[in-house]
């Protein structure tokens, strides 16, 4: 008996041992896309979501009265009376971000969803470029290597393009009613696929209709579509220039006229490069300044912003009085309800000694660089400056230009700028997750209200004097038209 109870203790001994030093993995859950989340649930991310938007958001009421966001909201929240999947959420939640009108305001699936999404081919397999509202096929990325780029869609799936452009455009976040930024972002071939997938459902074959580029008749053909990472394979195996760094900055010259790229102002990217960007523009200036320029190009297409201080810093080679950049920089509140659901938690204490109550009832945030009067920069630059810009020159080089604009110092040539004239609302941008969809939504709490007045489209951004848009031919012949444009307006200006 007493063996037995031995053997029995033995036994227990090891199973305990062995668990004990084994650690036990259960299988990770499959994300199901059609799991439906309770109506409670969603009601109570939903006024989390307009909690923070309303609390957070200092731009929310820039292009939209207080009254038609309200009657949004409400009409909106009436419509979550039932059990919903994330995509079915997504839809109204998305459609509302749209509706703020704020290019820095976004919205983002699960990293579940996001990560479910990655494997599925849901991705037309080509790359788009959307030219006076019509579509053109700009890279093939599919199975059927013959099928020609240039060629103008007409239908998706028996869709018409123009109704697709409409019905995404509605959920595509930008500055005001500025449609140039809204078809670059379109553009983007990972993002008009999954819109694609949200709003006209989960497709993995795709029925095309176009005018083939080489005879303008009217074909029709079946592709595939792919995965996020058989895009990524495909387009570096036949395509591997898009991939090649390019410096953030350079500066060229053509005849006596000096063209000065910007590409970014983002500080990681000169940091990557070991490019100090003031270092650099000074060089530039005082280079151009030795070779007597007397006409200088300042290229700002697909500049999609990054720090401040470098957009004020061109200002000041270019403009030979003191001025003003911001008027100021207005948040919203001091107390915020919905940090606890974001990924800066502690962001009160953060801005506490940087906010200074306003007579309006909000905040202005202190002690940014480019507020005050802004001192002119030597070697002052007082040639003609011509700036090209396209639906991608957005935050920070929409800032720029509007105060080159304001202040009379460039001719712009292009595309209406993506950034709205009178500023717009980003700086500090908290990610807010959702409790129980899980959807991640980028609040901006920031508005620049920049030193400009007079322009007469509050909700637009900077109308070109000389409007230019490369034809599909152009861009697949990697003929850069706009900048000969430009200089040929040099040219015939010189000769006058």
């Amino acid at each position: 008996m007493m063996v037995k109870k031995r053997k029995t203790f033995i036994l227990k001994l090891a199973v305990f041992l062995f668990l004990g030093l084994t650690r036990i993995v259960l299988p990770e859950e499959v994300f199901d896309p059609e799991k439906k989340i309770p109506v409670e649930l969603l009601q109570e991310d939903f006024c989390i979501f307009r909690t923070a938007l309303e609390e957070g958001h200092a731009g929310l009421y820039q292009y939209a009265p207080k009254e038609e966001m309200d009657a949004q909201f409400e009409r909106i929240f009436k419509q979550i009376n039932r059990p919903l999947t994330e995509l079915e959420f997504f839809h109204y939640l998305a459609y509302l971000i749209a509706a703020i009108n704020d290019g820095h305001t976004s919205i983002s699936f699960s990293k579940s969803y996001d990560e479910y999404l990655a494997e599925q081919p849901i991705l037309l397999p080509f790359a788009l470029r959307i030219i006076h509202n019509r579509v053109y096929l700009f890279r093939n990325y599919s199975e059927k290597q013959d099928i020609k780029p240039g060629g103008r869609i007409l239908y998706i799936n028996g869709r018409k393009i123009f109704d697709i452009l409409g019905d995404m455009t509605a959920f595509v976040p930008g500055d005001g009613h500025i449609k140039t930024s809204r078809h670059r972002r379109l553009e983007r071939t990972i993002l008009f696929g999954r819109l694609f997938y949200a709003l006209f459902g989960q497709k993995t074959d795709f029925m095309i209709s176009y005018l083939s580029p080489e005879d303008g008749l009217n074909k029709d053909f079946k592709v595939k579509g792919l995965t996020k990472k058989e895009l990524d394979q495909v387009s570096r195996e036949r395509y591997p220039e898009i991939y090649e760094d390019l410096p953030p900055i350079e500066l060229n010259y053509q005849d006596k006229t000096a063209i000065l790229t910007i590409r970014t102002f983002s500080d990681g990217a000169y940091r990557r490069e070991k490019v100090i960007f003031p270092l650099y523009l000074k060089k530039a200036f005082n280079a151009l300044s030795e070779k007597g320029i007397q006409n200088l190009i300042i290229d700002l297409r697909d500049n999609g912003g990054g720090a401040d201080l470098y957009g004020k810093l061109l200002c000041s080679y270019l403009i030979p009085e003191p001025y003003l950049y911001y008027y100021y920089l207005r948040v919203s509140n001091k107390n915020f309800s919905f940090l606890k659901y974001t990924d800066t938690p502690n962001l009160e204490q953060m801005l506490e000694k940087r906010l200074k109550p306003s007579e309006q009832g909000w905040y202005e945030l202190q002690f940014h660089p480019n507020l005050g009067l802004q001192k002119p920069l030597n070697p002052h630059f007082a040639g003609k400056v011509y700036v090209m810009i396209n639906g991608n020159s957005f935050s920070g080089s929409g800032e720029t230009t509007s105060i080159m604009h304001y202040q009379n110092r460039a001719v712009f040539i292009g595309e209406e700028c993506g950034a709205g004239y009178y500023g717009n609302t980003s700086g500090i941008m908290p990610v807010l997750t959702l409790p129980h969809s899980k959807m991640r939504v980028r609040i901006p709490m920031v508005r620049y209200v920049m030193a400009v007045s007079g322009y007469p489209y509050p909700d637009r951004g900077i109308i070109p004097e000389f409007p230019f848009t490369p034809t599909i031919g152009d861009l697949l012949a990697k003929k850069d038209t706009m900048l000969n444009y430009v200089l040929e307006l040099i040219r015939k200006k010189d000769k006058k």
